[in-house]
């Protein structure tokens, strides 16, 4: 777990109540020497004291508040990492449209918003190229192709992060939205300041992207 970002900010709260006791100290000191010496015909005014000892209470308060949150980010982090590893061996359902080739044959999922008269599926490489095309099922519902890193010569591609870009389109030529997904098998967990995440092959996947886990598949 990341806990830079937490010490900092736990760091500055501490660092804001020191100040704030020094400040506060400094201004009994005046406050105190002010009273000692006020002209008795030209008293001080109550409101005004009033006033800032009220404004130093509100930061207090504050500061108070920062650290309690800080505890409740610590605590949650520390929840979250627990979660993150008991995807550890899972396959995992996720809603992206990007993973991890390795060898190792890809699942990936789309679910067209209206049933579409053409629906294709780029697979794209890390630098944008399309390394194979396939024409996908075209009904409103979710279908699922297995991509066996093979490209449109019949090669197979490298190792390396890889897109699926499904594009749907109507009989008139307008845009159809599609909700894709991968599945992949959880390999680590990670969690830093920004949240918890698996490790699909060297891709993290934020956890709030699951959808769905299961039990990998065990060949007899």
């Amino acid at each position: 777990m990341d806990t830079s970002a937490i010490s900092t900010s736990s760091t500055k709260s501490a660092t804001s109540f020191d100040k704030l006791s020094s400040d506060m100290d400094m201004f009994l000191t005046l406050l105190t020497t002010q009273l000692k010496n006020q002209d008795p015909l030209d008293p001080m005014d109550n409101a005004e004291m009033t006033n800032q000892l009220v404004q130093f209470a509100n930061v207090e308060q504050q500061i108070t508040q920062n650290q309690n949150l800080e505890q409740m980010i610590t605590l949650l982090n520390a929840q979250s990492a627990a979660s993150s590893v008991s995807y550890i061996g899972k396959d995992v359902q996720y809603t992206d449209s990007t993973t991890t080739f390795s060898g190792a044959p890809v699942t990936f999922g789309y679910t067209p918003a209206k049933s579409a008269d053409i629906l294709t599926i780029k697979i794209v490489d890390s630098d944008g190229k399309t390394v194979r095309t396939i024409d996908g099922e075209k009904t409103a519902a979710r279908h699922t192709i297995t991509w066996d890193g093979l490209d449109d010569d019949g090669a197979t591609v490298a190792d390396g992060s890889y897109t699926f870009v499904a594009s749907a389109k109507n009989a008139d030529g307008d845009a159809i939205e599609v909700d894709t997904d991968i599945t992949g098998h959880v390999t680590g967990s990670a969690v830093d300041s920004s949240g918890s995440y698996v490790l699909v092959g060297d891709l993290a996947v934020d956890v709030t992207k699951i959808v769905a886990v299961k039990e990998p598949y065990a060949s007899s």
